[in-house]
């Protein structure tokens, strides 16, 4: 099983700081935590494999270091330098985001662990004038990150999906992480618009990894018409 230090590991691999290793602060550091941030990380990957370079921000200034939330917070917070990805693909614009929260079709707000979103809609939410949770439709893809040491609870699966529904049809692609399997939970994400399962993923599993990213990728190109 992967530990906090394998987490910690690869999100300084994946995050590539341009100060090098360290340079980056988990609010909470433990492992759930530190799983969100990997997530995040993946995405950074997929978009550098994709040949665009994504630049790490700061919602106050430069991300030194790079500081991921602890808790589900506004796009637009300003109680740390709470950091971000941008990166642009084929005169798309995106941000990538660890901990945001968002306001569905219902007008309730849930928070997404990991996300990749428009960027111009991420730019009005923060604006001074505006400040307010991004909508929905704002999504393109959007990630549940569960670390559990024990056994992974069905009931995790089932909110998801509620969550999920409640963010319309316009979001583009969903999926749910563990470092944990669940037989039955693979059969329940089976239905079409359900979250992808994406189990077992950690940094001992490349092969994972890649799944994730590779499926990212492919969406995005989709999305950008990119070659």
């Amino acid at each position: 099983m992967a530990t906090l230090q394998d987490l910690e590991k690869a999100i300084d691999t994946l995050l590539s700081h341009h100060l090098g290793v360290g340079q980056y602060q988990l609010i909470q550091r433990v492992e759930e935590k530190a799983y969100e941030a990997y997530v995040f990380g993946l995405c950074l990957r997929a978009a550098r494999e994709l040949g665009v370079t994504p630049l790490l921000r700061g919602i106050i200034g430069a991300p030194n270091p790079f500081i991921f939330r602890g808790a589900p917070g506004q796009i637009h917070s300003r109680g740390r330098n709470y950091g971000y990805a941008e990166f642009t693909l084929n005169g798309h614009e995106f941000e990538i985001h660890a901990g945001v929260e968002f306001k569905g079709t219902s007008g309730m707000t849930h928070e997404l662990d990991v996300c990749i979103m428009l960027a111009k809609a991420a730019r009005a939410c923060r604006n001074f004038h505006r400040r307010d949770a991004p909508h929905a439709a704002s999504l393109v893809g959007g990630w549940e990150c569960k670390f559990y040491g024990g056994k992974l609870q069905k009931g995790l699966g089932r909110a998801f999906v509620g969550l999920i529904d409640d963010m319309g049809a316009k979001m583009r692609l969903s999926g749910f992480c563990s470092n944990k399997d669940n037989l039955q939970l693979q059969l329940y994400f089976q239905p079409k618009r359900r979250p992808y399962p994406h189990f077992e993923l950690t940094p001992l599993v490349p092969a994972n990894e890649d799944n994730l990213v590779n499926q990212i990728k492919c969406e995005l190109k989709k999305m950008t018409a990119a070659k």
